[in-house]
């Protein structure tokens, strides 16, 4: 039809979380296959729509979060690869990025609002903006987040690997995370990635380094779609993250 069911309403964020888990844990592609082709028109239809956009997620949110839901997972051999590739240990997260596409691993929706014409340049400039703006909007909490890393960790523990809601941030370290989050909303809003002079500017004013990229690195991994920006942006923000941690892991 022309709209979606409660049928495709109820299913879409099920099968959604299927993608990235068979993936994941099973090297099974269900995305951009020849092999599942009206699997793929559904979901192209479903992200032709704002509404469903803004709620999608992205295919590291889910497999984090689906562990503690359903019990653990188990992998096989063949999904080494695409697993490196989802939650960034194979160097995905790191710049330069690759362009978005739809039809890389996991498909990228260059911007979440469909229908508008953009650039690639422009859309990547866009996403990097809401990255920043984000940040920006929210930075002595998410600075005190971030702190937590280098803190201790709560007494109650959960099932989701990520979670410490009770975890003491280190707040000595702020000064230093400060820092080294204003020079990622800078690279962000220019589009520059110059590690040199980054990593200059935080040996010469950063205390505690290894503090510092333990708390960058605790947030990196902490960022979830769509809960704190879309995709697009997360892919940038983490990029832009690792960057200061590899001039703090110089310093």
């Amino acid at each position: 039809g022309e709209s979606p069911s409660i049928v495709d309403m109820q299913y879409i964020s099920h099968v959604e979380r299927m993608a990235a888990s068979v993936l994941y844990w099973k090297g099974i592609q269900l995305r951009n296959t020849e092999r599942y082709p009206n699997l793929e028109a559904w979901f192209s239809a479903f992200e032709e729509r704002s509404s469903y956009m803004a709620t999608k997620s992205d295919y590291y949110t889910h497999i984090m979060d689906i562990p503690p839901q359903y019990g653990p997972a188990y992998s096989n051999e063949e999904s080494k690869t695409p697993a490196a590739e989802i939650d960034g240990s194979a160097g995905s997260w790191g710049l330069p990025l690759p362009p978005a596409s739809l039809t890389a691993l996991e498909p990228v929706i260059p911007h979440p609002t469909p229908g508008l014409e953009m650039s690639a340049a422009d859309a990547e400039e866009a996403a990097r903006h809401e990255a920043a703006r984000k940040l920006c909007s929210n930075h002595g909490p998410v600075t005190r987040f971030a702190a937590r890393g280098a803190g201790k960790p709560g007494r109650k523990r959960f099932g989701a690997p990520l979670a410490d809601p009770y975890a003491e941030p280190a707040e000595d370290c702020a000064p230093d995370l400060d820092l080294a989050l204003r020079h990622v909303v800078d690279a962000l809003l220019t589009g520059e990635h110059d590690a040199d002079a980054i990593q200059a500017d935080l040996a010469a004013h950063v205390k505690d380094p290894e503090a510092t990229r333990v708390s960058v690195e605790y947030l990196r991994d902490r960022v979830g779609v769509p809960r704190d920006m879309s995709y697009p942006a997360a892919r940038q923000f983490r990029a832009y993250l690792n960057l200061a941690v590899d001039a703090l892991r110089k310093v």
